[in-house]
């Protein structure tokens, strides 16, 4: 119970506590410290206090309450301190919490002005002697002490689990690296740090600095006290080099005005330290990044300001001298030179308090009309960079967010100006990698009219609610999509991914195209094909390939250089990154909308890093902790001379312009450009600096379409495309019947409520007794019941069901593992109860009954199975009539008499078996079937076998785990030996309590037409005309 309150004192839930582990485990001090002593928890104590103080409401309330009324009537109270009301709300809160024996002590009670202290602050001077008094208020002190004393109990029981917490989790961390042979950064720092304390730390600096004679840390603004010290040790004037008689060898190069990475760990309290160690240093004082307009009008802003620019005292602004490289006449605009730097001054249209949404909105209109501006006039050769008209690729719009950086974008892209929003984000992380899975669902299954409606859902196919609603009602058009879901499927299994991907790309491209994003959107798509193209090279299968990008999904990495977005005409396009991002970057114009725009939400992190006591710190929440109110304010004090350098940073990455939005914006004060902004006449005098007032044009025009050359021609086509060619499965060749046309025949959609082949009849022999359809709950049929019950007996651990018998509820936590494959198929919670009870059933029966080996599934170890085993094997040119002659000489699908109208087949064939498992050294294949039988006895499931043509699965699964066997055990296989054979389980009618086994089909397949098809598969017309003749015997 401890460890719970301790746990729900510091997190919501366990993905709070997730989140916030990586950050306790640095190596910083935490505070509060682990307390020193401990003491019994105070709850009986408390409890005692409740209990009392439950028996003083039910005696003494009317009395307590007629003493508050009567000092309210004497005016005993002040009445600018105490208002009869709050009382009566107190009051209420008592009676509220007598039966639990729980009040509430927030800040939101008024149960503390009952207090006698509180009461008595509330007596007028010279009339404390009529102060109320009632033993109810009396024992709610008493319950208050016993409450604040059980608190401080509970914040010292959650510091202490912090620590303990932190101490486990390192522990933890470091064993998982040790045994997965991994060492980080920080690794490596440490490691260095603990041999520079070691006994042989004389030898470790003698021998770097032989290595290394002379160390240069450049940006040393972003470095931490850690680094630091292994530095200064090495190569500073330290003890160890003075021992060693080594002089000093190490330069720093940084500017603490750029030192914005505090939350990566950078410390710009390090860098002033050994600034203040250092003998002085020449600065670099000159500037050969942009124009001298460009740093004259920065100056100015700083002038401005002056001690306020960055609230450190050991850090100010030194103006810089133009290099060589830039002249003011690089940028010019109707033939003069432009103003280094445009302040568009805004004013409040709207009456009442400045918003901050507005005031984005017009700082994001009035960004627009100045880039389209400029846009036009280049169009006009009179925006000119180095005599070149301006591109929107030599713009960047600095914002602080993703969400400022999508606000821009979209309002760029409303008048024709193409923008990116720039900076590194993993391709599986997009909304067209969920629009994929989506689609890869919905082929897997086309028939689930669930997968279908969300992948017609999607960008991509783009079909709008209202169609998505017309499903319901029109069978014709849920129809005609599952037939393109086939096609798509075929075209898929025929040319991989891409090719279905692309198709729909080019369908569609003027629908996405005509989007914001639609070009990223696009080109989204198309990377994904490709990189699905390549996963489907490792021969994956369909739903490996599902398996694999929700992997990837799952795992999204914006630091593999695989999985960055690509999109060729990024560098055509006005680019929009973030101020952090933008560090070390450089941009012809750059524009900052939003830096006058201030009072962001207040900071509801449960922890924060401030300087103090000479170090950085680790602080921690802890319900009225006072330390924490120091820290968190400290905190926001560092924040804010973050976000002014964090302004340097994005104020000097303009190489020939800057452009600012000023005025009249919310929160404009607190922001560090206000006191760049405190003399705005000095800054209109400016001559690099433009003051613009005005009305903003909210939508300007436009911007023309340019046209960028004519399209080199396609290439020829010069080798030939194997067109039959294809990638097969059991159900695409039961789709396909003779005498139709293959595609047409395979885009046959299954009946809803089917679990088998399209056109299988199931009434079989009337006289035999039925299943009426009225007895199986009609929510618990068809294919998607069949999907939850396969999901169910994957994921089900079959050693739990040994005990079970008909009747009996899911072993141990099996009932959660069965509501959870409901789920998966989307059905509604009140469905869930009832479904558990179907599925117990039939996987009770299904890993309970006798199988004609002996045992039963689940007494098969785990390492003896294997569920959902994927295959694909190669079927070299297959003659059609020489595969059925085959096929029907041993008695399988005698009426049929070809595969659509192919004469051939060749490709893969694939296929997913649901269980594979060895029992006495012999190997079998197992498949679950749902489908609903008049009967389960021997009879009807061999004739369900033929009709739904599951004999062909059956031998196509026995093929290919004869082809693995053979690879795998080479001459030591043995078909007649070491194959049992193959068990379908219908397992609707399962009954592991009768001895005639009724719903279990068990068959072993002649060895010589299992080597015959394999030889058939494998061979040549001749090879396979002389098997077919064998086999019936001619031969």
């Amino acid at each position: 119970p401890a460890t719970v309150d301790a746990l729900t004192w510091l997190w919501s839930s366990p993905e709070a506590l997730a989140g916030d582990l990586a950050t306790l485990i640095k190596p910083l001090p935490l505070l509060p410290a682990r307390p020193t002593h401990s003491v019994d928890d105070p709850a009986p104590q408390l409890r005692l206090a409740a209990a009392a103080l439950a028996e003083a409401i039910e005696t003494h309330a009317e009395h307590a309450q007629a003493q508050i009324a009567t000092a309210f009537d004497r005016k005993v109270f002040d009445g600018r301190r105490a208002k009869r009301p709050s009382f009566d709300k107190a009051f209420g809160e008592l009676f509220a919490g007598r039966s639990a024996q729980h009040w509430p002590r927030g800040d939101k009670s008024h149960l503390g002005k009952l207090l006698p202290v509180q009461l008595l602050a509330f007596c007028k001077d010279g009339m404390e002697g009529q102060c109320p008094a009632s033993p109810l208020f009396d024992a709610l002190q008493a319950w208050w002490h016993a409450a604040d004393a059980r608190e401080q109990w509970l914040r010292q029981q959650a510091t202490a689990f912090l620590h303990d917490l932190r101490d486990e989790a390192r522990a933890r961390l470091a064993e998982l690296k040790r045994i997965g042979r991994v060492q980080t950064y920080d690794d490596l720092i440490d490691g260095v740090a603990d041999a520079l304390d070691g006994p042989h730390r004389a030898t470790l600096v003698q021998q770097l600095r032989a290595q290394y004679a002379i160390a240069l840390v450049d940006e040393f603004q972003d470095t931490d006290d850690r680094q630091w010290g292994i530095f200064q040790r090495v190569f500073g004037d330290s003890q160890e080099t003075r021992e060693a008689g080594l002089a000093p060898a190490l330069f720093l190069i940084g500017d603490p005005k750029q030192a914005i990475y505090g939350f990566r760990g950078g410390d710009i309290h390090t860098y002033l330290k050994a600034k203040r160690q250092a003998d002085a240093a020449p600065a670099l004082d000159r500037n050969f990044r942009s124009r001298p307009a460009v740093l004259h009008a920065i100056e100015a802003l700083y002038a401005n300001a002056g001690e306020r620019a960055f609230l450190e005292a050991d850090i100010a602004f030194e103006p810089v001298h133009p290099g060589s490289t830039r002249v003011d006449a690089d940028f010019l605009r109707d033939g003069i030179p432009a103003p280094g730097l445009t302040v568009r001054v805004l004013h409040n249209t709207e009456a009442g308090d400045l918003k901050a949404d507005p005031s984005r909105q017009q700082a994001s209109d009035a960004c627009v009309a100045a880039i389209h501006q400029i846009l036009g006039e280049a169009r006009q050769g009179r925006a000119l960079l180095r005599d070149v008209p301006v591109q929107p690729g030599d713009i960047a719009v600095l914002v602080r967010s993703h969400k400022e950086a999508t606000r821009i974008q979209q309002a760029l892209g409303a008048v024709g100006i193409p923008a990116v929003a720039a900076g590194k984000q993993s391709l599986y992380a997009t909304p067209e990698a969920h629009d994929l899975r989506l689609l890869l669902l919905a082929l897997l299954q086309p028939a689930d009219e669930g997968r279908l409606r969300a992948a017609l859902s999607t960008v991509l196919l783009g079909e709008d609610a209202e169609a998505i609603d017309a499903l319901e009602r029109e069978g014709d058009a849920q129809r005609s999509f599952q037939v393109r879901l086939l096609e798509w499927r075929e075209r898929w299994q025929r040319g991989g991914p891409f090719a279905v991907i692309a198709d729909l790309c080019a369908e569609h491209a003027e629908r996405l195209l005509g989007l914001l994003d639609g070009e990223r959107r696009l080109t989204n798509y198309l990377q994904l094909g490709e990189l699905l193209q390549q996963a489907a090279g490792q021969t994956l299968g369909m739903h490996g390939l599902l398996d694999w990008l929700q992997v990837q999904m799952a795992h999204a990495d914006q630091n593999d250089e695989q999985q960055l977005l690509r999109l060729e005409s990024d560098a055509r396009r006005v680019q929009i990154i973030t101020l952090h991002k933008s560090k070390g970057l450089e941009y012809p114009l750059v524009f900052l909308p939003f830096v006058g725009i201030g009072g962001g939400a207040p900071n509801t992190e449960a922890n924060c890093t401030v300087y103090a006591n000479g170090r950085r710190e680790l602080h921690w929440k802890l319900d009225k902790d006072d330390s924490w109110s120091v820290a968190s304010t400290r905190s926001a004090q560092e924040q804010e001379a973050e976000d002014a350098r964090l302004l340097y940073v994005g104020l000097t990455r303009a190489e020939h312009a800057l452009w600012i939005a000023a005025g009249d914006l919310a929160g404009l004060a607190k922001t560090r450009l206000a006191p760049m902004l405190s003399n705005m006449a000095a800054l209109r005098d400016h001559p690099d600096i433009a003051v613009i007032e005005g009305p903003v044009e909210t939508r300007p025009a436009q911007l023309a379409f340019e046209r960028e050359g004519e399209l080199p021609p396609v290439r020829a086509l010069t080798r030939r495309v194997p067109h039959d060619w294809w990638v097969y499965s059991f159900t695409q060749l039961a789709h396909a019947d003779a005498g139709h046309d293959t595609d047409a025949a395979a885009t046959e959609v299954p009946a809803p409520a089917a679990d088998e082949p399209a056109g299988v009849d199931l009434s079989l022999d009337a006289e035999q007794p039925a299943v009426a359809s009225d007895e199986i709950d009609p929510r618990f049929m068809g294919s998607r019941f069949g999907n939850v019950l396969h999901d169910a007996l994957e994921n089900t651990d079959f050693a739990l069901w040994g005990g079970w018998q008909a009747g009996q509820p899911a072993p141990g936590e099996e009932a959660e593992v069965l509501r959870a494959s409901l789920r998966v198929e989307g059905y509604a919670e009140q469905d869930l109860d009832d479904g558990v009870a179907m599925l117990t059933a039939l996987v009770g029966q299904t890993l309970t009954v006798p199988l004609p080996e002996g045992g039963a599934l689940h007494d098969l170890p785990a390492d003896a199975r294997r569920a959902e085993i994927e295959f694909h094997f190669a079927m070299q040119p297959t003659a059609v009539p020489a595969l059925l002659a085959l096929l029907h000489a041993h008695g399988l699908v005698r009426d049929r008499h070809g595969f659509g109208t192919r004469r051939r087949l060749e490709g893969l064939m694939t296929g997913k078996i649901d269980l594979t498992y060895v029992r006495a050294y012999r190997w079998y294949v197992l498949d679950y079937k749902s489908n609903r039988l008049p009967g389960y006895d021997a009879a009807r499931l061999t004739s369900a076998m033929q009709h739904s043509e599951y004999d062909l699965q059956a031998l196509i699964y026995t093929v290919a785990l004869h082809r693995w066997l053979r690879f795998r055990l080479g001459a030591q296989y043995d078909y007649t030996r070491d194959m049992g054979g193959i068990r379908y389980l219908f397992c609707r009618g399962l009954d592991a309590g009768r001895e005639d086994s009724p719903g279990l089909y068990a068959h072993r397949f002649d060895p010589a037409l299992v080597d015959a098809l394999d030889a058939l598969f494998a061979g040549g017309e001749h090879a396979q005309a002389r098997m077919a003749a064998r086999a019936r015997g001619d031969a």
